[in-house]
C-alpha cells in the first residue's frame, strides 16, 4: 500500500471528456481499467460521471451491474476522501438497488451524499442517474484507517 492514493494512473482507454466535466484522478488499477471517470463541482460538492462503452455492457447490451458497482465504489470513495482529507478507507458494506438500465453512450452521474461521519466510520449514499432518471441507488459504510 505504499503507493496508496499517490500514484496517479492513466485510464485504459481514451474517452472524450463530456462537456462541463473534467477527468477525475484515478489511483485504483481496476477503476482505471473501467474509466476514465469524470468530475465537476455542483452545489459546492464534487459530482462524478462515466460514459458507458462496450467494456461496461453485459450480453444483453445493457450496462453490467459490476461496472455500476465499481463506479459507485469510486464515486462514493472520492466523496469519502473529501470528507476525510484522503484518509485510507475500506468499504465495510455496500447495498445497492437496481431500478433501470443504461446503454452504450449513456452518461451515468452521481452526486454522493455524506450521511454521517465518526472518527472511524463513514456512512454515505448516492443516487446514480442517466439524465434525470435514477437507474440505481447505493448506501455504503466505510472504515477509516488511521493515517500512518
Amino acid at each position: 500500500m505504499s503507493d496508496y492514493n499517490s500514484k496517479l494512473l492513466p485510464p485504459a482507454r481514451a474517452v472524450p471528456v463530456p462537456e462541463g466535466w473534467q477527468p477525475a484522478e484515478q489511483f485504483d488499477p481496476f477503476e482505471a481499467f473501467l474509466g476514465p471517470y469524470f468530475e465537476r463541482k455542483r452545489d459546492g460538492a464534487r459530482e462524478f460521471s462515466f460514459l458507458v462503452d462496450d467494456r461496461h455492457t453485459n450480453a444483453e447490451g445493457v450496462v453490467h451491474d459490476g461496472a455500476l458497482l465499481t463506479f459507485a465504489d469510486a464515486a462514493l470513495g472520492y466523496a469519502l476522501w473529501d470528507a476525510t482529507e484522503r484518509a485510507p478507507c475500506v468499504t465495510v458494506s455496500q447495498h445497492s438497488e437496481f431500478i433501470a438500465s443504461a446503454r452504450t453512450g449513456d452518461l451515468v452521474t452521481c452526486l454522493p451524499t455524506l450521511v454521517h461521519k465518526t472518527r472511524e466510520v463513514v456512512f454515505i449514499r448516492g443516487d446514480f442517474l442517466v439524465g434525470a432518471k435514477i437507474i440505481f441507488t447505493v448506501t455504503a459504510i466505510w472504515r477509516i484507517w488511521p493515517k500512518a
